[in-house]
């Protein structure tokens, strides 16, 4: 058997506790081990020299593209996510720029429906950050309703469960 069967409420409780149980030697564990399960966190970001935190990922979208996939989680492990996004005007043209964006998630039928726009700025155009945060996050879309193309900077920081509780203990 595997840990794919995980267990939600036991997911709940190791994403939500900050709780840890002290054991009779005096050391503490925390209620996600006790209930077998997993907790990770996996990071979509950028990179850069000499940058540190949250670092979007700068990706193209051309003009009129409609619900394009950026990010999908095929898995059903409950999740918490946070996703930090901004729209900036394609290095091509420094122009106004309108991104539409669809968060989905398991427990809404209805995607969270978010537009990022550019600012006039100085000489130029910039886009200003939006943070968001979900529970059971499973796919991020992006359409650009100009005919100019866009860039979208992503971060996407998923924290997630996988337990095991009643399975043997298998590993991961």
């Amino acid at each position: 058997m595997s840990c794919r069967h995980h267990y939600q409420c036991d997911c709940i409780v190791a994403l939500t506790s900050n709780q840890q149980q002290t054991r009779d030697n005096g050391g503490t564990k925390h209620p996600c081990k006790e209930n077998s399960c997993e907790v990770a966190t996996h990071k979509v970001r950028g990179n850069g020299q000499g940058l540190t935190g949250n670092i979007p990922l700068s990706i193209n979208v051309a003009g009129d593209a409609e619900e394009f996939t950026v990010f999908e989680d095929y898995t059903d492990n409950h999740n918490k996510t946070f996703l930090q996004l901004s729209v900036e005007p394609s290095p091509l043209d420094n122009t106004f720029s309108v991104l539409d964006v669809r968060i989905y998630t398991r427990d809404s039928l209805e995607p969270i429906e978010v537009r990022l726009q550019t600012n006039s700025i100085g000489p130029g155009f910039i886009g200003i950050p939006r943070g968001v945060q979900v529970e059971n996050f499973t796919r991020l879309t992006v359409s650009n309703v100009l005919d100019s193309p866009s860039v979208l900077r992503v971060y996407i920081e998923k924290t997630f469960c996988i337990c095991c509780k009643g399975r043997g203990g298998h590993s991961l």
